[in-house]
């Protein structure tokens, strides 16, 4: 018997027929404390195996999205070449009229999600879930990298909110980019298509340890649900979820929260049953 590629819980439907579509991208290229980010996608495949299809929280059951795994993306190729790919995937993936699922790897691939959510929809703001603000103009002499991306993010969309943040660099920019977790949504255009960007250094530490950059204090769980639970106002045509390094983790818990997030926000955002 052949055995079954490893995939997301209930990511089963063809294709041809999928609403949502899951994507790994296990880039790990310019990461500057601990590493690990690439066995992320795998770590959370596997994990989502322990999760139940249906989310009580949003009355959906996640196998009546039609969600489709792709598996991975290459990412052995120089970074503008990967970026680039991730680009092309994403605004293929929107032009086929699906909703898109990112599993990193380090945030830096947030910069490919949104230059391919703009060719596609011609417009895209941006919500970014980061403990760190990540809007150095540069880090260790890159201009693309970790510690970059929103900023480059931000040029592209030319609309950035960051909830989370708790360790700032570039928060003299002047431009309100951050807000608190009860009040984003006033910063968001309704009639803007949005991607959003989940690191999950903005969880507390203490319930989710195994990411690349921790940082004290922190967004509980249920804010994050919360957070999905407002964003079902908007347009939110695909998200990421990144920095999940699982070897800091033993437990499995972190992994298993990425997971379930993904569950929870797939079910708030992209039911029919939403509107």
């Amino acid at each position: 018997m052949k055995p079954r590629p490893l995939s997301f819980l209930a990511a089963d439907r063809p294709y041809p027929e999928a609403r949502v579509v899951i994507v790994g991208v296990p880039l790990e290229k310019t990461l500057s404390w601990r590493g690990g980010v690439a066995q992320a996608p795998a770590a959370i495949r596997l994990a989502s195996d322990s999760v139940e299809s249906y989310s009580a929280l949003f009355s959906t059951d996640f196998s009546s999205l039609g969600v489709c795994d792709l598996g991975d993306l290459p990412v052995h190729l120089p970074l503008p070449e990967v970026l680039l790919g991730v680009e092309r995937e994403v605004s293929r993936l929107l032009g086929a009229g699906k909703r898109v699922v990112l599993l990193g790897g380090e945030h830096t691939i947030t910069l490919g999600a949104v230059r391919g959510a703009q060719v596609a929809t011609g417009k895209i703001q941006l919500l970014a879930l980061d403990a760190h603000s990540d809007l150095r103009e540069e880090y260790e002499g890159l201009r693309v990298c970790h510690a970059t991306v929103l900023r480059r993010a931000w040029e592209v969309t030319g609309r950035l909110v960051v909830v989370g943040a708790r360790s700032f660099y570039g928060a003299e920019l002047g431009e309100p980019v951050f807000a608190e977790a009860d009040k984003f949504t006033e910063k968001l255009d309704k009639n803007v298509p949005l991607w959003l960007s989940l690191d999950l250094d903005v969880l507390d530490p203490a319930g989710c340890p195994g990411v690349s950059n921790p940082e004290p204090g922190g967004l509980s769980y249920r804010e994050l649900i919360e957070i999905f639970r407002a964003l079902r106002e908007f347009q939110v045509v695909g998200m990421d979820l990144v920095e999940l390094a699982p070897q800091y983790d033993p437990s499995g818990v972190s992994a298993v929260t990425a997971a379930k997030l993904i569950l929870e926000a797939a079910c708030a955002l992209w039911s029919p049953k939403r509107r």
